[in-house]
């Protein structure tokens, strides 16, 4: 399974989650068969709030889910109609401890009672 994680910074699995979905400055792109992880830059980072321009990016990438700790209404259902899960990782520190929570089962699929409302909501 390939899953994307919002980033930071391109720090490998040290870097950062970055709190903004749409707007992070990169996405962890992770391989859970192979390890592999690459950190690509999100050059919509700059777009309007809730245009959710990585969805198309995450399609080119076949990534089946993201893992983030929060994520609003539009960019979820955006994502969804991807066909892309979405799952919180209970705020992860870092890319690596994102995946981690994931590999082992320690996320909480998303449905449309748990979409963040605005930017106090993780």
């Amino acid at each position: 399974m390939i899953i994307a994680v919002p980033l930071n910074e391109q720090a490998g699995f040290g870097s950062s989650v970055c709190e903004h979905f749409g707007s992070a400055p990169y996405y962890g792109v992770f391989d859970t068969g192979s390890g592999e992880l690459s950190v690509v830059e999100n050059v919509n980072s700059e777009h309007v709030h809730g245009q959710c321009r990585p969805a198309d990016m995450f399609t080119d990438n076949r990534v089946d889910a993201v893992v983030c700790n929060g994520i609003g209404g539009r960019a979820a259902a955006k994502l969804q109609a991807h066909g892309i899960e979405i799952h919180i990782a209970g705020l992860a520190p870092n890319m690596k401890e994102a995946a981690d929570r994931f590999v082992r089962g320690e996320t909480r699929k998303m449905d449309t009672r748990n979409f963040c409302e605005g930017h106090d909501c993780h």
